[in-house]
């Protein structure tokens, strides 16, 4: 009798985790599907994205299939445990030899929007649409850094840059470090 008790309630355990776990997976579908409707809504230019707080631009690189929005600097949701953050100290596209500075994470995670960074290889392609124009920028130099709350930024002087920050997949101390050089505006 009590073998049989236990036995339904392992199963009704084993039919309650399945269901989380099943439930889980349809809300992160269901989040991913509405970031890509901003991001399609951003890229349409729309005036109506401008009554409500939206996106502040697109990163998109092509070759590992990523097109994600980041937020302004005074947004709540600009916070690399949430989205693309973008860094205190970036200036923007617009401005001549800007550097656009944006991390995120590189695990495992539904939040590592960076996580295949180490694919890209010099003269990769990036966008980022901004102020209803598109950037486009060439990858230049990839480096490592001491994951110690500070970076070096190495960019040459006179250029406008696109950089992008993560962890490094393997030592869990360096973050790697992406330099892309703006190519044209369209």
């Amino acid at each position: 009798m009590v073998k049989k008790s236990v036995n339904k309630i392992g199963i009704f355990l084993l039919v309650l985790g399945f269901s989380f776990l099943v439930a889980s997976h349809f809300i992160y579908i269901n989040n991913e599907k509405k970031a890509e409707e901003q991001v399609e809504e951003f890229l349409s230019f729309s005036a109506e994205k401008k009554k409500k707080e939206d996106y502040l631009g697109v990163l998109e690189i092509p070759k590992l299939n990523l097109k994600r929005g980041f937020y302004s600097l005074e947004s709540k949701k600009n916070n690399v445990d949430k989205n693309i953050q973008v860094i205190e100290t970036s200036v923007m596209p617009k401005e001549e030899f800007s550097n656009l500075i944006l991390a995120s994470h590189s695990g495992s995670s539904k939040i590592s929007y960076f996580k295949n960074l180490y694919k890209l290889q010099l003269k990769d392609i990036a966008y980022i649409y901004y102020n209803e124009k598109k950037y486009i920028y060439e990858l230049v130099d990839i480096y490592n850094e001491i994951k110690d709350g500070t970076i070096s930024i190495k960019r040459e002087f006179g250029q406008t840059n696109l950089t992008l920050i993560t962890c490094d997949k393997k030592n869990k101390t360096l973050q790697n470090v992406y330099i892309f050089k703006l190519l044209m505006i369209e």
